[in-house]
This record gives C-alpha cells, sequence and structure tokens, in this order.
C-alpha cells in the first residue's frame, strides 16, 4: 500500500472524519490538526491493513483514538491551570492589612468565575501573558482568550459596583 491509498481514503472520507473530529474536540483549529495526525498515523500503519478490511472503521479507530489523547490532554492541562489559579487563593495570604483585604476579596470574587474566564484573567493579570500565550495555554484562538478576559473583567466590575 503506499501514498496514493491514504490520498484515496483521504478523498473517500477526509470530510466525514473532519466532522466527527469537530464533534468530539469542539475545536476547529484542534480537528485540522487532528486530521493531519490521523492520517500520518494511518500512512505509518498502513501496512497493517490487511486485504478486506474495512478502512473506513479503520481511519474513525484511529481519529477517535487522537481525539481522546487530546481531549486527554486538554483535561490534564485545564487541571494544572487550575491549581495555578489557585495557588492566588487568599487562603495561602499572610495576615492582611485594609488594602490586601480588599485584594482578598477580589481575589475571592474571581475565584467565582466561570473556569476559563478565572483561568484567562489570572494568566493575563498574575503572569502577564498576552493574548496569544493565554491562548496556546488554555487551547484556544486569542480571540476566545480576549472574550474570557473581557468578560470576567466585566463581571467583576459589575460585582464591585
Amino acid at each position: 500500500m503506499s501514498a496514493h491509498t491514504i490520498e484515496s481514503l483521504l478523498a473517500r472520507h477526509g470530510l466525514e472524519l473532519a466532522r466527527h473530529l469537530r464533534r468530539m474536540v469542539r475545536d476547529d483549529e484542534a480537528a485540522q490538526d487532528l486530521l493531519q495526525d490521523t492520517l500520518l498515523r494511518a500512512h505509518r500503519a498502513l501496512g497493517r491493513l490487511g486485504p478486506g478490511a474495512n478502512a473506513r472503521a479503520w481511519l474513525y479507530r484511529i481519529a477517535t483514538n487522537a481525539a481522546l489523547n487530546h481531549l486527554r490532554g486538554r483535561a490534564r492541562e485545564r487541571r494544572a491551570l487550575d491549581r495555578h489559579a489557585r495557588e492566588h487563593d487568599v487562603a495561602h495570604w499572610p495576615q492582611l492589612d485594609g488594602r490586601d483585604e480588599e485584594r482578598a476579596r477580589l481575589w475571592q470574587r474571581l475565584a467565582r468565575l466561570p473556569e476559563r474566564q478565572r483561568i484567562a484573567l489570572t494568566l493575563r493579570l498574575v503572569d502577564e501573558l498576552d493574548y496569544d500565550q493565554i491562548a496556546a495555554r488554555m487551547g484556544g484562538t486569542a480571540e476566545a482568550a480576549r472574550a474570557n478576559v473581557y468578560q470576567a473583567t466585566k463581571r467583576l466590575k459589575l460585582e464591585v459596583r
């Protein structure tokens, strides 16, 4: 079997595999990366595909495994980012004077934000990352990072008023 076989499989099943991956990971860029990864894996394993085997099912299995690995990796990253955000929790702070108490209340409000907003805002304020860097850490786009920071800031401003 050859690269021509992979091209043929891509022509027949590429669009449906892309849709399958998109449904699984809910991220267009990640789905495209995973489709390429699937095709590379299929190319490497082409010799193990026996004659008369169901190539479509075989490709779906490769794509599904790639997506599941990706999702597990993102879950690990989210847990790590969440731990990082909690490191700045007020429980770890020493005795607080008046201004620090104000900051502590702000961090408590921050802790109640939705996960993605909380993490994005923490990365922006504490780590001083730009939106591209936040996106890379969170597995999204710079626009999504900017929107999460904006929404978090907006919510916090409403609570403070």
